[in-house]
């Protein structure tokens, strides 16, 4: 595979592994608490990720930055938790098919906040992936409470996914491991209120049952460590819309798991996840030079501002020799090679 590709990979897994992490919050959240859950999932996947992102360049100062800060809020913080108090109010699977909001909700602050410019083939991919998720919804689609905290998270990660494009193109960011790592960090200390708010109260509850704790770990260990390194990656190098139609792909695939796990067939839900699985590989496959693009294609450059004389009304190149000046070709030549040009 090229590396042109990794980009686009590493959102794909991290798809898969998200798509998975509904059914074992649904099952933790049956004798934990939202914080106790949130919290420990992202501790433990931490006891994990620090020991090896603090051996790599530019860790504390990435700790440092605000924007990291922010990065955890929007990433970490605030979707985690609406997405887990949501879950105490719907049913996983509904949270699952809410995901579908997830690429409208981040190209519209792709084109908002960084101004990129949706190719066709993404728009035409965002129309069917929002087709069939609204063919998965139709199916087993209810609105509730959880229902709108779960659009709350999702319009805070889809700001967040924008923010990993907006600063993906900077000379001195930090690897994957590391900006997950300090994301995470921040993320999971700016919960500790939340946590501390459940214990005050006598809410909090630890998962009490074989299942709860197993899910815990799984989703500390398997999905939410491997994800923020995986996502990250991915998001800094493609544009955000791109990331975005990716994650249609997550009420298809929920549903997929779903069916391992023993629900019945629905087949409407099967086209409708079809036609999402379609879009997002339209979108997506269009992608081979991600990591070249910049944020912000639909803003010129400085330089493209200035006038620029055309290619055929420079002055024609005349040697000192000819009784002219030296053009800019050879004057960039005696520069480049100052033995060369002072050679008699």
């Amino acid at each position: 595979m090229s590396k042109r590709w990794l980009p686009l990979g590493a959102i794909g897994l991290s798809v898969v592994l998200w798509s998975a992490a509904y059914v074992l919050s649904g099952w933790a959240l049956e004798t934990a608490s939202p914080a106790v859950l949130s919290v420990s999932r992202f501790a433990i996947a931490l006891v994990v990720l620090v020991p090896i992102a603090a051996r790599r360049p530019l860790f504390l100062r990435t700790l440092r930055e605000p924007r990291t800060i922010l990065l955890g809020l929007t990433g970490v913080t605030l979707y985690y938790s609406f997405a887990n108090i949501g879950l105490l109010f719907t049913t996983p699977g509904t949270a699952a098919l809410v995901v579908s909001l997830l690429p409208v909700l981040t190209a519209i602050a792709a084109v908002a906040m960084l101004r990129e410019r949706l190719t066709r083939r993404t728009i035409v991919g965002l129309a069917l992936a929002t087709m069939g998720v609204g063919l998965v919804a139709a199916s087993g689609f209810r609105l509730d409470l959880g229902v709108v905290l779960n659009v709350v998270a999702l319009a805070s990660y889809a700001i967040y996914t924008v923010l990993l494009r907006r600063d993906g193109e900077r000379p001195d960011r930090p690897d994957a491991i590391v900006l997950a790592t300090a994301t995470g960090i921040w993320g999971t200390a700016l919960m500790l209120p939340w946590f501390g708010w459940e214990l005050a109260v006598g809410t909090a509850a630890v998962p009490t049952d074989v299942r709860g704790i197993l899910s815990i770990l799984a989703l500390a260990l398997v999905v939410t460590a491997p994800t923020l390194v995986l996502f990250n990656y991915g998001a800094e190098r493609v544009p955000a819309a791109i990331s975005g139609v990716a994650t249609a792909a997550i009420p298809a695939l929920g549903y997929g798991f779903a069916l391992l796990l023993g629900e019945p067939l629905d087949p409407v839900k099967a086209i409708g996840g079809a036609i999402a699985l379609a879009g997002v590989l339209l979108a997506t496959l269009e992608q081979p030079d991600v990591e070249p693009s910049p944020p912000g294609l639909a803003l010129p450059e400085p330089a493209e501002l200035a006038p620029r004389p055309l290619q055929d009304e420079r002055p024609p190149h005349r040697s000192p020799a000819d009784g002219g000046s030296v053009g800019p070709s050879a004057a960039d030549d005696t520069a480049a090679h100052p033995s060369e040009g002072g050679r008699t």
